[in-house]
């Protein structure tokens, strides 16, 4: 079997895809030994026998009452219905991924820039990490940005479509740690990027940097307040479902069109906030809340 030899602390930069999950890691020193696929260009390749992982583990079986998580480079989030044991918890998940250098017990989101309450369960104290997500490498501290890791599909196809018309100017509305606007600037649409959070527009200049993205600008301002002309934006990102509503009148204010992702139970509780258009599901929040996305024509729905 092929494996490559990687060094421990570039585990988290490794792509996924290439990743054979049937078998596990081999940790040897300082390097780590990752079976894959087939042949990773660019990597050191050395034959291999590591074990095979067991067939149809999960965390609910090794945590029972805890069903998943989530990894983001190197760090393990997970959401626990009841009070857990946080050094099994920690162990658990490191059976499961043996790359992961921390769990942390993600509480609710809180506060106007939609971070979460953390709790170390385990490993090193550590928030920050890099991940890699659409062949891009993004740079984030979790303790002070919001990361949904679920989305990355979704933030391809909308990149594929909105540079697909070519337009002219585009602005990334709550950018966060620039996960929208660095993976749209790097098909070569330009676009402005902005936030309240000046950590994670820090971490969206960062990430830029490690993927050589030069089509992006970065503002901080307060969104109830766009420090734009009226309509001067051909386009408009609006990535806040829980608040995005709030700011309607101020993002079509600057704005010909607007993609809007909308947290609502059913297509017509998104159009009561919103507007009328075609609503798309693409995300699951909840049992009963889902995140929907549509785009606007800002001429042609009312404030």
């Amino acid at each position: 079997m092929l494996c490559v030899k990687l060094k421990r602390k570039d585990l988290g930069l490794f792509p996924r895809n290439l990743i054979n999950t049937d078998y596990e890691f081999v940790f040897l020193g300082d390097y780590v030994l990752i079976p894959v696929k087939m042949r990773a260009e660019g990597y050191t390749i050395e034959e291999c026998n590591p074990p095979r992982k067991e067939k149809g583990r999960k965390l609910r079986d090794l945590m029972p009452g805890v069903r998943s998580f989530v990894v983001i480079g190197d760090i393990a989030l997970v959401s626990p219905k009841k009070d857990v044991d946080k050094a099994q918890l920690f162990q658990a998940i490191k059976q499961l991924e043996r790359r992961v250098r921390a769990v942390y017990i993600r509480r609710k989101v809180s506060g106007e820039l939609r971070i979460n309450e953390l709790e170390l369960a385990g490993g090193e104290p550590t928030t920050e990490t890099v991940y890699k997500e659409n062949g891009l490498l993004f740079y984030v501290d979790i303790s002070k940005v919001y990361v949904n890791v679920t989305l990355a599909s979704e933030r391809a196809k909308l990149s594929r479509d909105i540079c697909a018309e070519k337009p002219g100017k585009l602005l990334d509305a709550f950018t966060g740690y620039g996960p929208i606007a660095i993976t749209v600037a790097k098909r070569g649409c330009y676009v402005i990027a902005g936030d309240l959070n000046l950590d994670g527009l820090y971490m969206a200049q960062k990430s830029a940097r490690l993927n050589k993205v030069q089509h992006l600008d970065l503002v901080q301002y307060d969104a109830h307040h766009l420090p734009f002309r009226d309509k001067a934006f051909d386009i408009t990102i609006a990535d806040n479902p829980t608040k995005g509503h709030e700011f309607k009148d101020e993002i079509c204010r600057v704005s010909s069109k607007a993609v809007f992702y909308e947290l609502a139970r059913g297509e017509r509780e998104a159009e009561e906030k919103i507007g009328k258009t075609q609503w798309l599901r693409v995300n699951e929040y909840s049992k009963d809340l889902f995140v929907f996305k549509g785009l606007i024509t800002c001429d042609d729905i009312s404030s």
